[in-house]
């Protein structure tokens, strides 16, 4: 882990909300790029890294030191990435029967 991304967590713990700004500012865009390649849209991407942040925020002090940083949030973008992947499918599948299901009127 950066000295400074050190540093910043540790002003974060405890409670220092413009250190937790800067690890935001500093990790963003190359969050935004795993998580846009994940789900091929914009909006989606700008919304799981938002929810990524506010997920590391809340375990900030769960994350163990000797991981980097980076790496602990990149593994949180990638799991909440697949959550909305997950929650899309279900969606799509319990949504609406496909065709070869539906059953067919009969003559009468």
């Amino acid at each position: 882990m950066e000295d400074s991304d050190a540093v910043a967590v540790a002003r974060a713990r405890a409670g220092d909300q413009d250190a937790f700004g800067l690890l935001v500012e500093r990790h963003s865009i190359r969050l935004f790029q795993l998580v846009y390649r994940m789900t091929g849209n914009e909006q989606d991407a700008e919304d799981v890294v938002q929810e990524t942040f506010l997920r590391a925020y809340k375990q900030l002090n769960r994350f163990e030191s000797r991981a980097g940083f980076g790496t602990w949030l990149h593994r949180i973008a990638a799991n909440c990435s697949l959550d909305l992947l997950r929650k899309r499918k279900r969606t799509r599948v319990g949504g609406a029967a496909p065709h070869s299901l539906v059953p067919r009127a009969t003559a009468g």
